[in-house]
């Protein structure tokens, strides 16, 4: 149930790396990195929608915990190679965050978000 829940998420994440691909060639390593952060951020503060407000003090802790999370990934990063290997990383951090998210949802007793 946890892997048909977070597919959609997963799905768009890969979709956006495509559809970004052809742009890399012209953004630094820094702003390709920064703007990967920000869709995981963005995925996971979508998912977290459905949870209850008295969530939200444990939402903004899975947050804050993956951004430290894919700044740790980031640094160091000097070639392209490193740069898919932040993704690779990034995917982690952003599985790790559904999987929590998906946890509160949970043991709040909200229902589940309808998958597409």
């Amino acid at each position: 149930m946890l892997v048909k829940s977070t597919l959609p998420y997963v799905a768009l994440i890969v979709v956006a790396v495509w559809a970004t691909t052809g742009k890399a060639q012209e953004l630094t390593l820094e702003q390709q990195a920064a703007q990967y952060k920000e869709m995981v951020l963005m995925v996971l503060e979508n998912r977290s929608a459905s949870l209850p407000v008295e969530s939200a003090a444990a939402v903004a802790v899975v947050r804050a915990e993956a951004a430290q999370q894919l700044d740790a990934c980031a640094a160091g990063l000097a070639t392209h190679q490193q740069l898919w290997q932040y993704k690779v990383c990034g995917s982690a951090v952003l599985q790790q965050g559904l999987t929590a998210l998906s946890a509160l949802q949970a043991s709040s007793g909200a229902a589940p978000r309808p998958s597409f």
